[in-house]
């Protein structure tokens, strides 16, 4: 259960994880991606573009008191990979204020975090495809508002209905297995980001904690990507096989794309 830190702030309690991860397997992505980035610097680069997104949604989302307007919800939303090929109906129906305001929220409104995460996504008039981004948008802004407060949530990350996500890429003959009996509760999110922590420890890294366990699993989940040669998964990707793109694309923290172009498709995706 989460509870209240010194600050007034959650906390979220790990969880025991119900199957053991693989240390080596941590290591070796660790390894790997020192090497594609040409060590350290490389990757603190990355870690730079995700502290400027955190600062981007803190200053929208906390920055002021003021109702959101389109343009703020473009700013967020073009940095939510999952989510900004398909919300643009729900801000047609109940308008970009009332979408910030449920952003707002469920960041600080009342009730336990499980509370608020159900409550917003049960707010927001959306359906089909626009209906399973909600849970990603919501796990987008509570990470990115608070990393080191709350873990990254996303679907991505691993979605039990699917039983798919990265947190597979870290069990050995995760294969074979056909029981993932993970659920998505914070806590077990917690879980896992605690033993990324420890094992990261012993590796020597201390600093940018939370941007470099988003960024290890923003990597197994691009070598699961690669590893599924046909499916719905590549086509979201656009059939592109560079996997530090395809992180950039995961983390919304690609670079901005020539002649001010978006990537926030304004348009009904059904």
């Amino acid at each position: 259960m989460p509870s209240e830190q010194a600050d007034g702030g959650e906390q979220i309690v790990p969880a025991v994880l119900p199957i053991n991860l693989d240390r080596g397997l941590l290591n070796r992505s660790f390894y790997d991606l020192e090497q594609a980035f040409e060590g350290q610097t490389g990757l603190d680069e990355l870690v730079s573009n995700l502290a400027e997104k955190t600062e981007c949604f803190g200053q929208i989302l906390l920055g002021s008191d003021r109702p959101l307007t389109e343009a703020d919800l473009g700013t967020l939303i073009e940095r939510m990979f999952t989510v900004r090929r398909k919300i643009w109906p729900v801000i047609q129906e109940i308008g970009p204020a009332a979408l910030g305001e449920a952003m707002r929220t469920l960041l600080n409104g009342h009730g336990s975090l499980v509370q608020r995460m159900v409550r917003f996504e049960e707010s927001l008039p959306a359906q089909g495809k626009a209906q399973r981004c909600l849970r990603d948008m919501g796990a987008e802004i509570l990470h990115f508002v608070h990393p080191e407060r709350y873990p990254l949530m996303t679907r991505w990350v691993w979605d039990q209905q699917t039983t798919s996500g990265a947190i597979r890429e870290f069990i050995k003959g995760g294969d074979y297995l056909t029981d993932f009996p993970f659920g998505e509760s914070p806590e077990m999110f917690e879980g896992l980001r605690q033993w990324m922590r420890e094992g990261l420890a012993e590796l020597g890294v201390y600093r940018d904690l939370a941007y470099m366990i988003d960024i290890i699993l923003a990597y197994q989940y691009s070598q699961y990507v690669r590893a599924m040669a046909e499916g719905f998964l590549r086509s979201d990707f656009g059939g592109q096989t560079d996997f530090m793109e395809q992180m950039r694309k995961i983390l919304g923290a690609e670079v901005q794309r020539r002649m001010g172009g978006s990537r926030f498709r304004k348009e009904p995706v059904h």
